[in-house]
């Protein structure tokens, strides 16, 4: 009776092993989602962990669980690290490996002595909309061992009902998130973030502007009597002519016509004023082409700002590269500011 209990006992264990062995040693999930986003906000959202916490579906599992961020803010070698209850979401890392703007993110994935994974986002453009693409993919029997192996291939097949239902609900999370931001396409601006320095202008505001008939002629005579002051006090010019616009306390938005100088100012008279012009952290790009065609880049450089995170200062300014006086309308150059201040989720883009 024992001999028979052991020779059924070992045939068992015989086909345990032998179907172990036959079974996949590396699994592959994979979930997708279509959001009514274009790509350019659906990939920044991804392409860093900035704002992870706010959609991830394990999050929620574990309130108490730290995360830990290094490297660039986005794109290859960002990073996050968490650590949580065992019994929730562990310990572990994962980073950035490959980054194809508004098509791929890979990612490389740590969970300590339960292994290596990588996972990824692919998007495809779906008519204004994008369909995104959550994949994971794991070999289950590397740095397991042989009888470790084994096991990993029998708990592989459960990996896609396991993975595959928090990936739905991540990916319904992030949704969620994309659809609650701005629709404008934001993909062919060129946005920089760069640390403007402080220096000199002389400027005229207020009254002496709103007085113009129309915004030229405004900016115009402004800096007609801008450079007569500078004559006056021989000040050199320090750059490109500014059209200034700031919100005030009280709610009041204020255009000063301004052009930066060197060296310190003293004397002036009539409505030049000397002050110090914007600086620091702000966001800029470069517009091309007649001044009346800005309010598309305007459009996009919100879309951006709410994407990543970023949240508008109370300063925003133009300046003004080209002369209209000697260049055709559609080759002038004006670049674009904006400060910016970090919200709680901002995410500075590479």
């Amino acid at each position: 009776m024992f001999r028979k209990i052991a020779y059924f006992t070992l045939a068992l264990f015989a086909v345990f092993v032998i179907v172990g062995f036959l079974l996949p040693r590396e699994v592959h999930v994979e979930r997708r989602i279509t959001i009514d986003r274009p790509p350019s906000t659906v990939f920044t959202l991804v392409n860093g962990f900035e704002r992870f916490e706010s959609w991830s579906p394990w999050a929620p599992l574990d309130p108490e669980a730290v995360y830990t961020y290094s490297g660039p803010a986005s794109g290859v070698g960002a990073k996050l690290a968490w650590s949580g209850d065992p019994r929730l979401v562990g310990s572990g890392w994962q980073e950035i490996i490959e980054s194809q703007p508004y098509t791929l993110v890979r990612m490389q994935l740590d969970f300590e002595q339960q292994g290596r994974a990588q996972s990824y986002f692919q998007l495809v453009g779906v008519g204004r909309g994008t369909e995104l693409i959550w994949g994971f993919d794991t070999d289950l029997v590397e740095g397991q061992g042989v009888f470790g192996g084994l096991l990993a291939r029998y708990f592989g097949l459960f990996f896609d009902r396991w993975i595959g239902s928090d990936y739905e609900r991540g990916l319904a999370s992030l949704k969620r998130l994309a659809e609650s931001l701005p629709a404008t396409d934001f993909g062919d601006l060129a946005v920089e973030v760069v640390d403007v320095p402080a220096g000199n202008m002389l400027y005229v505001a207020g009254n002496a502007l709103d007085a113009a008939p129309d915004m030229a002629s405004r900016l115009a005579t402004a800096y007609a009597e801008i450079r007569e002051a500078m004559a006056d006090g021989d000040l050199s010019q320090a750059g490109p002519p500014m059209a200034i616009t700031q919100r005030l306390a009280n709610g009041r938005i204020e255009l000063l016509a301004a052009i930066p100088v060197e060296g310190p100012v003293q004397g002036l008279e009539g409505e030049v004023r000397a002050g110090r012009a914007p600086s620091g952290k702000a966001v800029r790009f470069v517009h091309r082409g007649p001044y009346e065609q800005m309010a598309p880049g305007y459009e996009k450089l919100a879309a951006y700002l709410a994407a990543h995170g970023l949240e508008e200062g109370d300063v925003s300014w133009e300046q003004y590269v080209s002369d209209p006086s000697d260049t055709p309308a559609d080759e002038m150059v004006t670049h674009i500011y904006a400060l910016i201040q970090a919200s709680d989720t901002a995410a500075e883009p590479r």
